[in-house]
């Protein structure tokens, strides 16, 4: 059994183009996914407005859909009142009731998701994202019952992925982050943040079980970080992982290339390096 997982991230309004949003709409519902996740930064400045903005922009994208809050999704720091006291207030009221939702994906497994988010803390840069125990034991409860055949999704805004300039700083602490992952055997981790894309394996470099992450570029913010607009779509049935990167080429959102995952004894490997899209079946998932 097939399932298609279309993953945006990161539409920020109050800084995003209106062209990109409505096109972005219109190639969900083409390429009529089973689930739509947004993994995280609705607003920009955690503003009413932005929030109706991104309400409205919600309604018009095909269901079912699994969402998380972003960083830029508590209010900002003129507004330190809410910001200590009410956090979430207005995500939970315009985008969605729960900061950690689940969604079982029948026949394929289950999707759970993290709050990555501290809205103030001892550290300097507010924006990092951070897990505590507490939330590794409820993924670890979730998750409980699935299937090893089937696959087990997790979904938080933070990356796990070093962005291309390196200087930016991942979820943490890295070696909770790891040992969740490896305990529970996450499969795939959908994330945002750095407003860049990576269909990748982590952890890259050491011997560790690898998982294969979707941490996937803006969908439609100004905030383009070096590279367009864009989204991925990915492919899953058991013991594979396909995932496609779309990017905005000026009028519309064209398939630039797809990254082939196959699972292990030892977990997750890439199958062959990405390869642009064109005309062969092969260069597609």
């Amino acid at each position: 059994m097939s399932f298609t997982l279309l993953h945006y991230s990161d539409p920020h309004f109050g800084a995003s183009v209106a062209e990109i949003s409505k096109a972005a709409v219109q190639i969900a519902h083409e390429l009529e996914p089973d689930l739509l996740v947004i993994s995280g930064d609705f607003a920009m400045k955690g503003r009413r407005r932005e929030f109706q903005a991104a309400r409205e922009w919600l309604s018009r994208l095909p269901a079912p859909r699994l969402v998380i809050p972003g960083n830029h999704d508590v209010p900002a720091l003129n507004n330190l009142w809410q910001r200590f006291f009410a956090p979430f207030k207005r995500y939970k009221h315009f985008i969605h009731p729960s900061l950690e939702p689940s969604r079982d994906l029948p026949g394929v497994g289950k999707l759970v998701s993290a709050n990555s988010n501290l809205p103030f803390g001892w550290h300097r840069d507010w924006s990092h994202g951070f897990l505590n125990p507490m939330q590794a034991q409820r993924i670890h409860r979730e998750l409980l019952g699935v299937p090893a055949e089937r696959l087990r999704l997790l979904t938080l805004h933070h990356p796990l992925l070093a962005a291309k300039d390196k200087e930016r700083a991942l979820v943490a602490p890295l070696p909770l982050v790891s040992k969740m992952l490896t305990d529970n055997a996450i499969d795939l981790a959908l994330t945002g943040h750095f407003h860049q894309s990576s269909l990748a394996l982590f952890p890259a470099k050491n011997s560790e079980r690898k998982i294969v992450v979707s941490q996937a570029p803006s969908i439609c913010s100004t905030r383009r970080k070096g590279e367009p607009n864009g989204f991925h779509l990915l492919h899953l049935s058991p013991g594979k992982i396909c995932g496609e990167l779309f990017q905005w080429e000026g009028k519309k959102f064209l398939r630039q290339s797809a990254h082939r995952f196959s699972r292990t004894a030892e977990g997750w490997q890439e199958d062959l390096p990405a390869r642009p899209s064109g005309s062969s079946p092969d260069e597609r998932c």
